[in-house]
């Protein structure tokens, strides 16, 4: 069973393609806009979780006016693994990746309660089909910046897993 958390728009029970997106949403939302490489990764999100064609409307509306959807289809383990990998490979390939995007990529890896091996195991295989689709000469320059990027979604996730339940960080005497 998934933790008790304090925010509203992070589920705690079973997992959801509806819950899921709300949660991104709102990651997405917390400065108040949607850049356009946010909008691909919710455009993505929403093709990789088979979500309707006006869900995503009706999930951004939801956040917007503070409500939480509820219902939507259960997320099976394989599916949210696939979900994980596509997120990862979708901001990893964007060009300006912003911390905002790879933060949504390390919530997703939260939310989706992936272990350290499981993270493991889709990392290597977007590494294998990377090395697969990336010319030799240029292999090397790739596989640096994919490196890069897990680290600060390692370190993200990391941050992420240290929040307590109510909401207040570690060590947080505030």
């Amino acid at each position: 069973m998934r933790r008790r958390c304090s925010s509203p728009f992070v589920p705690t029970d079973a997992i959801t393609d509806i819950s899921t997106f709300q949660g991104v949403v709102s990651i997405i939302l917390k400065d108040g806009e949607i850049t356009r490489e946010e909008k691909r990764l919710v455009i993505k999100l929403a093709s990789l979780l088979n979500l309707e064609s006006d869900a995503p409307k009706h999930v951004y509306d939801a956040v917007i006016s503070g409500n939480i959807m509820e219902g939507g289809n259960v997320i099976g383990r394989t599916k949210c693994l696939e979900v994980y990998a596509g997120m990862f490979q979708t901001a990893y390939l964007n060009a300006s990746i912003s911390e905002d995007e790879y933060l949504v990529v390390a919530y997703l890896r939260h939310h989706f309660d992936i272990t350290d091996e499981e993270n493991e195991l889709v990392m290597n295989d977007i590494h294998a089909e990377m090395e697969d689709h990336v010319e030799k000469n240029r292999f090397q320059v790739v596989e640096k910046g994919f490196d890069q990027a897990k680290d600060i979604v390692d370190g993200l996730f990391n941050r992420i897993r240290s929040i307590l339940p109510e909401g207040g960080t570690k060590g947080d005497n505030e």
